[in-house]
């Protein structure tokens, strides 16, 4: 390992302009000409000698959390998202561990790190089972000049924690080859490198490896974070059609099909979320299917019989309106699942 003073932060500055437009690796050649004349006649313009210059590999790694806010979760939680962006602003192909720290010092809740993901099937958001689950030093992705990957952490959330507490993970994106030279992957210990740290020969194209400015531990860009927060009750519903089923046997939605719906209510937070009703009405084209609504898996009569007491059922008429009255429901229970069937007129 080299480190320089005024040479090597002239070569910095110039490799931080060439990170824009120039390769890690590429060679560049300068021949200076001089023309000139004797007595007044203009002789053969003589050529320098050419200088070849192979272009350094500059490491620039920003980390960016993509929440855009605070991350409202329910206590406890299990795999609560956090969402990263790791862009490589060098001027080479790099390969990067990522790290991602559970134990910040924010005055808050410990989150417990769970797993960390990389996004690789196009979908956006996380797919458990989709997108690629990370192993340090087995899948530390490569990242090519001015390409950026996405990074779910997921973590749980502890219980018994009250409505605004909050929670910090942080991950960072170091180069691997950062680490096989120092041994070191926090930046918060005495030893980690400043900016302008050169590795002769290990970079791309066998020049010299730079670490940019995103490692100055007074502007790491290398690092950002992320924050759980627990909410008061923040309240969530999804309708699907779970199946069709036609006149013939088949799942064209034609006249006389049946189309079986499934809603899912769902409460987080710590709080409650009072006074809970679905509504759900259909429109003039569908018939509701009398005795197919369930709650939770269990048949629901459809009348309101007796008054009063039984708060679920179908108002029928021009419209019929599926109506589900849970009252008072905890922050972080399970979800609530409705479904029943519905014909085509």
């Amino acid at each position: 390992m080299a480190r320089a003073a005024g040479l090597l932060a002239l070569l910095l500055a110039s490799a931080q302009a060439w990170s824009i437009g120039t390769d890690a690796g590429a060679s560049v050649q300068n021949t200076a000409t001089v023309s000139f004349s004797v007595g007044g006649t203009p002789q053969t313009p003589v050529d320098s000698n050419t200088v070849v210059t192979v272009v350094d590999e500059l490491v620039d790694v920003v980390v960016v959390d993509d929440s855009g806010g605070n991350i409202a979760v329910a206590t406890p939680q299990s795999d609560a998202i956090l969402q990263f962006t790791v862009t490589n602003n060098g001027n080479g192909s790099e390969t990067f561990r990522v790290i991602a720290d559970d134990n910040v010092a924010e005055g808050g809740f410990d989150p417990v790190l769970n797993q960390l993901y990389i996004e690789s099937n196009g979908l956006p958001g996380l797919q458990i089972g989709g997108d690629t689950a990370y192993v340090p030093g087995t899948s530390d992705p490569v990242i090519a000049e001015d390409a950026s990957i996405v990074v779910y952490v997921t973590a749980n959330i502890p219980g018994g924690l009250g409505p605004g507490d909050d929670g910090d993970i942080s991950l960072r994106a170091v180069s691997t080859t950062l680490i096989g030279q120092e041994g070191l992957d926090d930046p918060t210990l005495p030893a980690w490198p400043t900016p302008g740290t050169s590795y002769a020969g290990l970079g791309d194209g066998g020049g010299a490896l730079v670490l940019g400015t995103s490692h100055d531990v007074n502007n790491l860009l290398l690092q950002s974070t992320g924050r759980y927060e627990v909410a008061n009750a923040v309240v969530s519903v999804v309708k699907t059609a779970v199946a069709v089923v036609d006149p013939f046997g088949g799942t064209t939605v034609v006249p006389g099909s049946i189309i079986s719906y499934r809603i899912e209510v769902t409460v987080t937070g710590a709080g409650n979320a009072e006074q809970l009703v679905v509504n759900d009405p259909l429109p003039a084209e569908l018939e509701y299917q009398a005795g197919t609504l369930q709650i939770d898996g269990a048949p629901e009569d459809d009348d309101f019989a007796p008054s009063g007491v039984d708060v679920s059922g179908v108002n029928t008429g021009a419209t019929d309106t599926v109506v589900v009255d849970r009252g008072t429901v905890v922050g972080g229970s399970a979800p609530i699942v409705i479904t029943f069937d519905a014909e085509v007129r």
